[in-house]
């Protein structure tokens, strides 16, 4: 029987990886099941299922995943690595070295064998020993930050402190650099629409350095973005927040998606934060506003609306919070001044377009709605909301025209 492509084995290894990239580990290990049960001898969802085991601290488990793999190849490295490092965990050390040492025989200055063969060495006091492997990794790479730490840790041991802290704050130095890299790749991937992928980087940015705060938030924005509970967003979130306390973006992003899920006071208090920090912060002004609003404080939240666009005149987007802000009132010819003055600025702002049809239709200019209306859908012909409101705009028209031409047909009766 042929399996259809989106059932195939290489369908629950691919939803797998991406389950892992969003920490969902127990729910790749379901998907890598799926993919065995199609295909038991597949040896990516063998390795993949291993490695994840090994994300869970179920070591004897991963084991079993790998030596089914190294079974069938003997000198597959991923595995053999994978296995080492699961048999370290476990206090195997002599174990462990004999997996690297096999990795070794087959490509005989693999830098992560030699550095793993060293950190074994070392748990069985063996230190300098450890430290000719890892002089060896490092005189071919200086910058190898596995070698770097495990070095640090190894010359710690031995008592030479300074020493150790040397190449402890090179190790992270490296790691820092090379985290950074992937965040940026990612950030690039985020900024094309491609978040699945995006959220590779940023997954492997954080394996390498979990205290780089723009992954973390990247990685948060993108979860909330893809439908994630707000506990699953707000880890990463709070993560960024214990290593800075004042970072600006974080506190921005936890207090949108608390006012987007109805915790508006929260929201607000995560605003204020911000505002401490930078008293001119025109997003969280115009964002306090708009969570004010919610909490019915209608006074405070046209304050701080106005109080942004007193700073930057020109952000549409203050502007357009100060539009849906009186609409909201029923104050619609006050909200078309500011609706107006964002469309001078950026004549092809989408919510500008839509609020100047929303308000169009309220103040009975039927017309003019229906040619805003048809703006926003000849950008968007799938906007259902303005569909909508563009069917009702000429709905009211029809009936206004039919009004008019019955007053005509009563007067010529007269």
């Amino acid at each position: 029987m042929i399996l259809e492509p989106s059932k195939n084995s290489w369908h629950y290894i691919n939803k797998g990886l991406s389950a892992i990239n969003y920490n969902e580990f127990n729910k790749a290990i379901s998907r890598f099941n799926k993919a065995l049960e199609i295909e038991p001898e597949n040896l990516v969802a063998q390795f993949h299922k291993g490695a994840t085991l090994y994300k869970l601290d179920r070591y004897e488990e991963a084991i079993k995943y790998f030596e089914k793999i190294i079974e069938h190849d003997p000198k597959h490295i991923d595995a053999l690595l994978n296995k080492g490092l699961a048999l370290e965990k476990l206090g195997k050390y002599d174990e462990a070295i004999a997996c690297f040492e096999t990795i070794l025989q087959v490509v005989p200055n693999y830098p992560d064998a030699l550095s793993y063969k060293a950190t074994n060495l070392s748990k069985l006091d063996k230190h300098e020993e450890a430290l000719v492997y890892l002089d060896q990794v490092l005189k071919d790479n200086p910058k190898n930050s596995i070698a770097l730490y495990n070095k640090s840790v190894i010359l710690g041991r031995l008592g030479k402190n300074s020493d150790s802290i040397f190449y402890l704050n090179k190790a992270l130095e490296e790691d820092s650099r090379k985290s950074m890299e992937l965040y940026e790749k990612g950030d690039e991937l985020t900024k094309k629409g491609k978040h699945e992928e995006a959220m590779e980087y940023y997954y492997v940015a954080l394996e390498i350095d979990p205290k780089n705060v723009k992954a973390l938030i990247a990685k948060a924005w993108t979860l909330d973005f893809a439908g994630f509970s707000n506990k699953d967003i707000f880890v990463f979130l709070d993560k960024a927040l214990e290593i800075d306390p004042q970072c600006i973006d974080a506190l921005m992003n936890k207090g949108l998606v608390l006012d987007r899920t109805g915790l508006f006071q929260k929201a607000v208090d995560c605003f204020d934060k911000v505002l401490e920090i930078d008293p001119k912060n025109v997003r969280a002004l115009y964002s306090k506003g708009v969570s004010l609003f919610s909490l019915k404080k209608y006074g405070a939240a046209k304050f701080f609306c106005e109080q942004a666009i007193q700073l930057e005149p020109k952000n549409v987007k203050a502007l357009c919070s100060l539009v849906w802000l009186l609409e909201h009132l029923k104050k619609y010819e006050e909200a078309l001044e500011y609706c107006n003055k964002a469309l001078e600025i950026d004549p092809d702002y989408v919510y500008a377009i839509s609020y100047k049809a929303k308000l169009m239709l309220e103040l009975e200019k039927y017309e003019e709605s229906i040619n805003y209306y048809n703006r926003v859908l000849k950008r968007d012909p799938q906007n259902k909301t303005a569909l909508y409101h563009k069917n009702k705009a000429i709905g009211k028209l029809e009936k206004e025209k039919r009004g008019s031409l019955f007053d005509k047909f009563r007067e010529n009766k007269q």
